[in-house]
């Protein structure tokens, strides 16, 4: 069975509905990236490796952000079928490591030069001995990569996003039915709704109001603050598959 674009088929049936995550990296790469809760408060992203040209060879690094408040995290590229997730934040204090870099071999800590390899090494000597202002590794997430499909899953704890609710609401006696959609947001990211008649085919951005009477007109929710977001959306047909999109940012 084909996997209709960036969906993948088991996922939809188990979970019905579930968030995404679409990636606006840079100005001409787009992708999507599928966002399975777990029992805990992480997001398991799925994404394709050839959507993003950085990544198409071993030593290529991209660098990813949800929301200002969360720190941006590394992906790598070590081999033809290996690939690296890392926390980008410094060891040493806080700062944001760059990318790897294949002409120097390593990723480099802009604030006081800490330098760690493709995997998140900082730098030792052959006792095994930092030789660099940070003491301790990049952290890691757990990554995994289906050559057949060339879908890299990545686990990034603190990222869980469902929606906790569906509901049918009724604008008046004969008016249209409405889709109310409840789900958590953190404030500076960036929401949509999207829409598909079927499994099959690309979802659409659809349309949305903040209130179950108000005008179905906003594409896009920006919250201030964090905590849960309630939206409406009118209903196209007797059915339909709908997500939450958080966007990735560029860093």
């Amino acid at each position: 069975m084909d996997l209709p674009t960036d969906l993948c088929r088991r996922n939809w049936i188990k979970r019905f509905v579930f968030g995404t995550a679409a990636s606006l990296s840079a100005p001409h790469w787009c992708a999507t990236l599928l966002a399975e809760p777990t029992a805990d408060p992480s997001a398991v992203l799925r994404l394709r490796a050839g959507d993003y040209p950085p990544l198409a060879n071993p030593g290529g690094s991209v660098q990813f952000v949800f929301m200002s408040e969360v720190h941006p995290f590394t992906l790598n590229r070590v081999s033809a079928t290996r690939f690296v997730t890392l926390d980008s934040v410094c060891t040493h204090q806080g700062c944001v490591v760059g990318l790897y870099s294949t002409v120097h071999g390593r990723m480099r800590c802009p604030c006081h030069g800490s330098r760690y390899d493709i995997e998140g090494r900082v730098f030792r000597d052959a006792g095994g001995v930092s030789t660099e202002p940070a003491q301790n590794d990049l952290k890691q997430f757990a990554t995994s990569y289906d050559a057949a499909t060339d879908v890299i899953s990545l686990t990034i704890p603190g990222l869980a996003l469902a929606i906790h609710s569906i509901g049918v609401q009724q604008q008046g006696a004969t008016g249209p039915s409405r889709l109310k959609l409840d789900f958590p947001v953190t404030k500076g990211a960036k929401y949509e709704v999207r829409a598909h008649a079927t499994l099959d085919g690309p979802f659409t951005v659809v349309p949305f109001a903040t209130s179950v009477g108000g005008i179905a007109s906003q594409s896009e929710l920006a919250p201030t603050v964090s905590g849960n977001a309630t939206v409406f959306v009118n209903a196209s047909g007797p059915r339909g598959f709908y997500v939450v999109a958080l966007k990735l940012l560029p860093y």
